[in-house]
C-alpha cells in the first residue's frame, strides 16, 4: 500500500515535468529565437537597428526612462499554488530588512535550521524535483515491477550486493568531483562580474575626481560607456532583451551607436574598445598626466578581459565523456539496487529505491544546474543595477555637484534606483 501510494505521489509531481519541455530547451529556443534579432547581417544596419531609428524619440529621455525601469526585484509569492516548479521568493536576490533595517547590499535570504519544517513542506515544489522527475518515476516504475515478478511470479533469491557495494566509493567521488566542478564554474563566473563591478567604481572615482581637469561631458561620456558594457556583456552571456538594447543604444553617441549595431557577434568588445579609445585620446592637462590614463587605459583592458573569461565557462562545459559515465553508472547502480534488495526486504524496496534515487540524482543535477552560472542563477541584473547604482551616484556629482553635496540628495537618488519595472 506504502508502495502504492508513493508511486501515485512521484507520477502526481512528475506528470508537469513530463509535459512540458524542459528548462534548459526552453532557454535555448529563446536564446537562439532572440539571436536573429540581436545579430545584424553581414552588411547593413540589423533589423533592430532599423526599428530604433524608425521611432526617432530623443535618446536622453529614452535613457532616463529605461533608466528608472531597468531593475525589477519581485518579493511577492506567486499568486496561486500548483504542484509545478515555482521560484521561492527566499531565492531572489534583492534588499533584504533585519532587525527591522533595511540591508544595503541586496542578498539572498539566509536558510537557518529552524527552517527544516518549511524547507521539508516546499519539496513537492523544488525545482531539482521536477527537473529529475523522469529518471525518479522511471526508477520507481522499475522496483515495482521487480517487487511483483518477485512477489507473484517468481521469487527472486537474495544477491550479494557485493559488486554495487565496491562501487560505492567511485560513484560518492564521482558525484562529489562533478559538484565541486560546477561549483567552481560558478564561483569563477562571481568573481568574473565582481571584478566588473570593481573596475567600474575605480573608474567612477576617478572621473570624479577629474572631472574639473578632463571635462564633465568627457567623464559622463566615460560613465555612460562603462554602463553600456556592463549591460552588453549581461546580454553576451545569457539572453538577448529588448529593453537592454534599448538603453545600450540610449547610452552611446550617434556614431557608437550606428557602429555598435553593424559589429559583429561580440559586442561588448566594441564597447570597450570605444571606452579605450576615449580614454586614450584624453589629453594631459593640469593634474591629470600620463601616468592616470594609462591607469584608466589597465582599467579598462581589464574589463574587456572578462569578455573571454565570460565566454570560457559558456563555451567549454564539463567534458561530456565525463558526464555521461557518471550518468550511466549511476542509472546502473540504482536500477541493480532493487534486483539485490527485495529478497531482504520485500515491498519496502519500492520507496528505499525512490529515495536513493532522489537523494542521487539531485545531487548530479544540482551539478548540472549550477554549471551554467549565466543561465539564471547569477543574478546578472543585481550586478548591472550594481553598476548603475556606482555610475548613478558618479554621474550626479559630475553633472550637479550642487545637489550631489546635499544631504537630501542622497536619500533621493537611492529612491530613485528602487523604483519598479
Amino acid at each position: 500500500m506504502l508502495a502504492c501510494c508513493c508511486y501515485v505521489i512521484i507520477l502526481f509531481a512528475a506528470a508537469p515535468a513530463l509535459a512540458a519541455p524542459s528548462r534548459g530547451f526552453s532557454r535555448q529556443v529563446a536564446t537562439y529565437g532572440s539571436r536573429k534579432v540581436m545579430t545584424p547581417p553581414a552588411a547593413g544596419p540589423s533589423r533592430a537597428w532599423e526599428l530604433l531609428k524608425a521611432e526617432k524619440s530623443d535618446w536622453g529621455t529614452r535613457r532616463r526612462n529605461l533608466d528608472n525601469r531597468m531593475f525589477y526585484f519581485d518579493e511577492s509569492p506567486p499568486s496561486a499554488p500548483s504542484l509545478g516548479p515555482r521560484k521561492n521568493p527566499a531565492d531572489d536576490v534583492t534588499l533584504r530588512s533585519r532587525k527591522g533595517e533595511l540591508l544595503a547590499i541586496p542578498q539572498a535570504m539566509r536558510y537557518k535550521s529552524s527552517d527544516w519544517l518549511r524547507i521539508l513542506a516546499e519539496l513537492p515544489y523544488s525545482e531539482t524535483l521536477h527537473r529529475i522527475a523522469s529518471v525518479l518515476l522511471t526508477s520507481v516504475i522499475w522496483s515495482s515491477l521487480v517487487m511483483v515478478f518477485h512477489l507473484y511470479v517468481h521469487p527472486i533469491p537474495t544477491v550479494q550486493y557485493t559488486g554495487p557495494e565496491l562501487l560505492k566509493s567511485a560513484m560518492g567521488y564521482l558525484l562529489v568531483f562533478r559538484t565541486n566542478a560546477a561549483y567552481n564554474r560558478f564561483w569563477e563566473g562571481r568573481r568574473i562580474w565582481q571584478k566588473i563591478v570593481d573596475q567600474s567604481r575605480t573608474i567612477s572615482r576617478y572621473c570624479v575626481l577629474y572631472k574639473d581637469t578632463i571635462g564633465p561631458s568627457r567623464c559622463v561620456h566615460i560613465l555612460r560607456l562603462v554602463r553600456a558594457f556592463c549591460l552588453s556583456l549581461k546580454q553576451h552571456v545569457s539572453t538577448y532583451s529588448d529593453r537592454d538594447t534599448l538603453l545600450i543604444a540610449s547610452l552611446l553617441t550617434e556614431d557608437e551607436r550606428d557602429r555598435f549595431f553593424r559589429w559583429g557577434a561580440c559586442r561588448p568588445l566594441f564597447i570597450a574598445q570605444a571606452l579605450e579609445d576615449v580614454l586614450h585620446d584624453t589629453p594631459d592637462i593640469g593634474i591629470y598626466t600620463g601616468d592616470d590614463r594609462l591607469r584608466l587605459l589597465d582599467l579598462a583592458r581589464d574589463m574587456a578581459g572578462t569578455v573571454s573569461s565570460s565566454e570560457r565557462i559558456v563555451q567549454t562545459p564539463v567534458p561530456l565523456n565525463y558526464a555521461r559515465h557518471t550518468s550511466r553508472l549511476l542509472i546502473l547502480w540504482c536500477f541493480s539496487m532493487p534486483i539485490a534488495l527485495v529478497g531482504e526486504i520485500g515491498w519496502l524496496v519500492v520507496p528505499v529505491t525512490a529515495f536513493v534515487s532522489w537523494a542521487l540524482f539531485a545531487i548530479q543535477e544540482i551539478g548540472l544546474i549550477i554549471e551554467e552560472p549565466f543561465s539564471a542563477y547569477l543574478s546578472l541584473d543585481v550586478f548591472a543595477k550594481t553598476v548603475f547604482e556606482d555610475t548613478g551616484v558618479a554621474l550626479q556629482a559630475i553633472e550637479n555637484p550642487a545637489e550631489s553635496s546635499s544631504p537630501s540628495s542622497s536619500s533621493s537618488k537611492s529612491s530613485s534606483f528602487a523604483v519598479a519595472q
